[in-house]
């Protein structure tokens, strides 16, 4: 029989027989407790003579706090000198390594980086919920939220001759934003990780309809085995994607949420627009033809990585 302390309902119904006499077994018996454990109980927590649910639950608590170890985070001056580097932006880490230096001697003043966390999202210390949004991580748990996707595949499932660049057909998708307020507008970015040979298309939203649309448009006709995108919501679209390729056998994986490095082909050719479109570029001065000129003279420009050829010969004449 497992042993548990006593509670409160337990204490009254021990008073309540002890008050008809009712002998410790019998008492054990009813309770399915152990005779020592009644007879034990009764003897610590009676007076005078009598037992007393009260007095045995007065007992209990002061003995309580006198043999159980209390919380560090009990003790005040830790408490304090915690809080108060947590309001001045360290992190639990700086902290843990900070107090032998300040307190060498006083052992008490003691916390693992663990422990500190703990006690912030216990709400053990005061004011910890305006502590928790000093930490330097706050905004990745309470800020975006768009990384779920169901059914989605994970970066880390792509072929290795994608990962190489071994073969045309493997792309990269993102959106660069121009404009603001009602001059705000969207350009699509695909790019072939092994060629570079871009394509760029103006979307009328971000919705993924409008985003699987020009999914659709761009790569007609072009070598298609997998797209890699990053989590906005405007991609997601894997499951439609999949199932309106599903002829050419493509697949759609996306990267970890805010790691933009995972898609470095992309990224470099949004660096590459802005030579033509620099920043504060209004939406309203973008047109197709513009954008059609823009991208034939970034896949007809022989890139260094290429040796010197361009994208347009690499995705065509190899």
């Amino acid at each position: 029989m497992s042993y548990h302390h006593f509670s409160t309902d337990e204490r009254k119904k021990i008073a309540k027989m002890c008050r008809c006499h009712t002998t410790v077994r019998d008492i054990a018996r009813v309770m399915g407790r152990n005779p020592s454990s009644i007879s034990r109980e009764i003897r610590r927590n009676s007076e005078t003579g009598k037992y007393q649910w009260t007095v045995a639950m007065e007992k209990y608590h002061r003995r309580r706090e006198m043999c159980c170890r209390k919380p560090k985070y009990a003790h005040p001056a830790l408490a304090a000198y915690v809080a108060e580097k947590l309001t001045l932006a360290w992190s639990p880490e700086q902290i843990e390594g900070r107090l032998p230096l300040d307190f060498p001697i006083d052992a008490r003043m003691r916390a693992s980086m663990g422990s500190i966390y703990r006690w912030i999202y216990g709400n053990h210390l005061s004011r910890s919920v305006e502590l928790r949004m000093k930490l330097r991580r706050y905004g990745d748990l309470h800020g975006d939220k768009r990384g779920h996707r169901i059914g989605a595949r994970e970066l880390k499932e792509r072929y290795r001759d994608a990962m190489r660049r071994k073969r045309c057909g493997d792309w990269e998708a993102d959106t660069v934003v121009f404009g603001v307020g009602a001059d705000r507008g969207h350009l699509l970015n695909l790019t072939d990780r092994k060629s570079r040979y871009c394509c760029l298309m103006l979307l009328r939203n971000v919705k993924r309809e409008e985003v699987l649309r020009a999914f659709t448009f761009c790569l007609e006709n072009k070598p298609l085995h997998t797209v890699t995108s990053d989590r906005g919501s405007e991609f997601n679209c894997h499951h439609e994607f999949e199932e309106q390729f599903t002829a050419r056998g493509a697949l759609y994986y996306y990267t970890r949420p805010a790691s933009p490095w995972q898609k470095p082909t992309v990224e470099n050719t949004n660096g590459l627009l802005r030579q033509f479109f620099p920043r504060g570029t209004g939406f309203k001065e973008l047109t197709t033809d513009a954008v059609a000129a823009v991208q034939f003279l970034l896949n007809n420009r022989p890139r260094k990585s290429l040796g010197f050829k361009t994208p347009h010969e690499v995705l065509h004449l190899t």
